[in-house]
């Protein structure tokens, strides 16, 4: 069974996968990746320093094994897990947020014996203000490398669908550093993923949104 998973480091993909033919087959655009084979520590090294380049566009790992590519993962980084979710209202407003400079979806990590789903809901409330939501289907996960204290942290995030049942008044969340939260029209999307993450443009997409 082919595998692939996409962890984004520098705002740019890291590949992992046990056959890079057929994911390069699926995404033309990952021609130009390079390319390194086995799930070594020095590969992940190398694939590190080469997203941190200016002209890096990815980095394929291929190995016939699966479970090397995840250990090899999970040794390098410090996993973490975190929820939010993707917040619509019935007059076809998505929720965004503006935070670090950047358009993004509202999300936090996971407590200590809390379930995923609760955390999904907990952190979008409290990074918005809502006084409610519905919970719909999960939409997918993405990964995420990042410093945090000298300590490289792997984030795996659980999105799902939200509705409110109105387009209620925002509260941003200021001591997460999070200037504003806005209803944005559907259509009107395009502009504000222009200056989102990659992560970010691919879970509105997988959630089904579409902008002009």
């Amino acid at each position: 069974m082919h595998f692939s998973r996409k962890i984004y480091i520098n705002n740019r993909p890291l590949i992992l996968t046990n056959s890079a033919g057929q994911y390069i087959a699926d995404h033309p655009i990952a021609a130009g990746y390079l390319l390194l084979t086995g799930a070594f520590p020095r590969n992940f090294r190398q694939a590190k320093k080469h997203l941190a380049g200016l002209v890096s566009l990815g980095v394929i790992i291929e190995d016939i094994s699966v479970d090397a590519l995840i250990r090899e993962l999970n040794s390098t980084y410090e996993p973490i897990e975190a929820a939010g979710g993707v917040v619509s209202n019935p007059e076809g407003g998505v929720l965004m947020i503006y935070r670090r400079g950047k358009w993004d979806l509202p999300k936090g990590k996971r407590d200590d014996g809390e379930a995923i789903e609760d955390c999904a809901v907990r952190e979008v409330i409290e990074e918005t203000g809502l006084p409610k939501l519905n919970l719909g289907d999960k939409i997918c996960e993405t990964y995420h490398v990042y410093d945090q204290g000298g300590t490289e942290l792997l984030k795996t995030t659980h999105w799902y669908h939200m509705k409110t049942d109105k387009a209620f008044e925002l509260y941003p969340q200021k001591e997460e550093n999070i200037l504003e939260a806005r209803w944005v029209a559907e259509k009107k999307l395009g502009s504000y993923v222009h200056h989102s993450y990659e992560a970010i443009k691919e879970i509105l997409f997988e959630s089904g949104k579409r902008w002009q």
